[in-house]
C-alpha cells in the first residue's frame, strides 16, 4: 500500500512524498520517492531524472564544483516521517 503527502513551499512550489510499506519474507521495508511541482506548473517531475529540470535548475547550481544532489535538498526527515506515519495510521492493525 502507498500514500502520498504534499507539502507546499513558500515559493509556491510543492513537494510530493510517495511512501509505501512492503513485506518480503516476514520483513517489513519502507520506501519513498519524491516529486516536485514548480510554482505555476501542473506537472509533477522527478528531480533526479527529469532532463529539463536538471539542465535548467540543477546544473547551474553545481558549476562551482562537484556536489551531490540528495533527498535532503528537497524534504526533511521529519516530513518523510510524517508521511510514513499517515500511511501507518491507515493500515495499522486494530
Amino acid at each position: 500500500m502507498n500514500h502520498d503527502k504534499i507539502y507546499k513551499r513558500k515559493d509556491g512550489s510543492q513537494v510530493k512524498i510517495s511512501v509505501w510499506l512492503y513485506v518480503h519474507e516476514n520483513k517489513s521495508n519502507w520506501g519513498y520517492l519524491i516529486f516536485l511541482r514548480e510554482a505555476n506548473s501542473d506537472r509533477w517531475l522527478d528531480p533526479f531524472s527529469d532532463r529539463d529540470y536538471l539542465a535548467r535548475v540543477m546544473k547551474p547550481k553545481f558549476i562551482d564544483g562537484l556536489k551531490m544532489d540528495t533527498f535532503d535538498n528537497y524534504v526533511s526527515a521529519d516530513e518523510i516521517r510524517a508521511a510514513k506515519l499517515e500511511l501507518w495510521q491507515k493500515i495499522k492493525p486494530n
